[in-house]
């Protein structure tokens, strides 16, 4: 930005009487043309006009503020790293996926959303404000279509006013933070048209409805302590991203509908997923990943997946059906090329002999975590 002819200030280059201040912000000035070129590589980065809106943090930038960007751990890119509790006081540990570090909250109250940060880095990010478009793989960022609602006494009416107050919201958490209560049992059957990513955490929902019809545009799905009766339905022609953990439901019907649904699914990722089912069936182009970690009642595998890079059964004790990996699918066509080999992962699992042969003879698979004859019969 080429300086203007009134300065006040030392030059922001060599330190000496500054004759020219930056036309861009103002901020800033030089002595001449050749220390300002000298200096444009740094400067740039924070050349900006009061009074702008920072792209990162959403905030106006102003002489009070100018080296103040922050912005807190995204809630739905905090990945849950386990933690302690007890009468010493209650740790919980998370990585960041939007900068990437680990992150440890502590307090003597039972509340994970009011405990402080107190170890690792206390921000996402902290830095100069910036007013260019941020890369879409950049998300240290605050967005005005994110939001978060802590589960309470009036979770359900929050629930319900997400259409009002933000009708056009991208990614959706809703969790608990202060342990598991089953006197709120909310439900989640709302018309929300923009939703992409939605996040469920240890709330006890009495019905959860999601479909093309209200929410047609989910790409990502995590549940986590949904109650075993909860009444279910996940029928999403986009979804691609799908987990849950701990859930034990006599009856997994739903489960059979979302994966013939979600045609686009790229990963499937479970843990102690307890479906009550004689078989599972997976068909999609774009599957990559599959991990049934401890889905200890699962009989039997269908799997449809030419671009399948990882399976894993680990700890899975009931696997005395078959493992039928196909290479056509009467719904798809299958892409060009060879279809891939993967890595199948079934370390503690008890199988059949079936899905051993199947193991041993496939040419796509390479199989770890065999240590005996003794785990599979």
């Amino acid at each position: 930005m080429p300086p203007s002819n009134t300065a006040t200030k030392p030059c922001s280059a060599c330190g000496k009487e500054a004759t020219k201040a930056c036309t861009g912000c103002r901020r800033v000035a030089y002595c001449n043309i050749s220390c300002q070129k000298s200096n444009w590589k740094e400067h740039k980065k924070v050349c900006f006009p009061l009074g702008a809106t920072c792209t990162r943090c959403c905030e106006v930038i102003t002489e009070s503020n100018i080296d103040q960007c922050i912005v807190p751990h995204p809630v739905h890119l905090s990945v849950d790293q386990g933690g302690t509790m007890g009468y010493g006081g209650n740790t919980w540990m998370f990585s960041c996926e939007a900068c990437g570090e680990h992150y440890k909250k502590s307090s003597s109250e039972y509340n994970v959303a009011a405990a402080p940060i107190t170890g690792g880095p206390k921000f996402c990010y902290s830095g100069p404000h910036t007013i260019k478009p941020l890369p879409e793989s950049d998300q240290r960022r605050i967005s005005s279509d994110i939001l978060v609602i802590n589960s309470g006494p009036n979770c359900q009416s929050e629930i319900d006013n997400i259409p009002n107050i933000m009708p056009d919201v991208r990614v959706l958490t809703i969790r608990n933070t202060t342990g598991y209560d089953e006197s709120i049992q909310p439900t989640l059957n709302l018309s929300l048209p923009k939703l992409k990513t939605l996040k469920l955490i240890d709330v006890c929902f009495s019905k959860v409805n999601l479909n093309k019809e209200m929410t047609p545009s989910i790409e990502e799905l995590f549940m986590q302590n949904i109650p075993d009766e909860c009444d279910v339905t996940v029928k999403l022609p986009k979804l691609k991203d799908f987990s849950m953990h701990y859930y034990s439901p006599d009856d997994g019907g739903w489960v059979h509908d979302m994966l013939a649904t979600a045609t686009k699914l790229e990963r499937f990722e479970s843990f102690k997923f307890r479906v009550y089912t004689s078989e599972l069936r997976f068909a999609s182009n774009d599957l990559r990943y599959i991990r049934l970690h401890r889905a200890e009642c699962l009989e039997s595998l269908s799997i449809y997946a030419p671009k399948l890079e990882y399976l894993n059964l680990q700890a899975c004790y009931g696997m005395q059906g078959h493992l039928s990996i196909l290479e056509t699918h009467p719904n798809f066509t299958r892409p060009p090329g060879n279809p891939s080999s993967f890595v199948v992962d079934v370390t503690n699992a008890c199988i059949s002999t079936s899905i051993l042969h199947t193991l041993q003879s496939n040419p796509r698979i390479t199989y770890e975590g065999y240590e005996s004859d003794d785990d599979y019969y």
